[in-house]
């Protein structure tokens, strides 16, 4: 579970910069037939966040949101897309799209 020190919206920024990463390193290693598991510590893209913050803090937040929604799955530090991420990212608008920060959609 995530600590409670991050905020709601830190929370939907982490989240939101995750999975657009995590897209893009998919599509990446789909167009040059690479592996589409990827180092969950590889991923380093987690927006512009007060400081503070630790990797565990922002770990535990999308480990938190993966098991909430199913779009990935991640075992130990393996992170992978799962069916139904694959069809949530082929939607025009994303479940994390409508995420606000801020009090401005992202």
């Amino acid at each position: 579970m995530a600590l409670a020190r991050v905020s709601e919206n830190d929370r939907k920024t982490i989240i939101w910069n995750f999975m657009e990463e995590l897209w893009e390193n998919y599509v990446n290693a789909t167009e040059n037939n690479l592996p589409t598991k990827f180092n969950l510590m590889d991923f380093f893209n987690f927006g512009i966040l007060r400081d503070g913050f630790t990797e565990y803090d922002k770990i535990s937040v999308i480990k938190e949101y993966a098991k909430k929604k199913g779009f990935v799955k991640i075992k130990g530090t393996e992170v992978q897309i799962t069916p139904k991420g694959l069809k949530e990212f082929q939607k025009d608008v994303h479940d994390w799209d409508e995420m606000k920060v801020g009090g401005r959609k992202v």
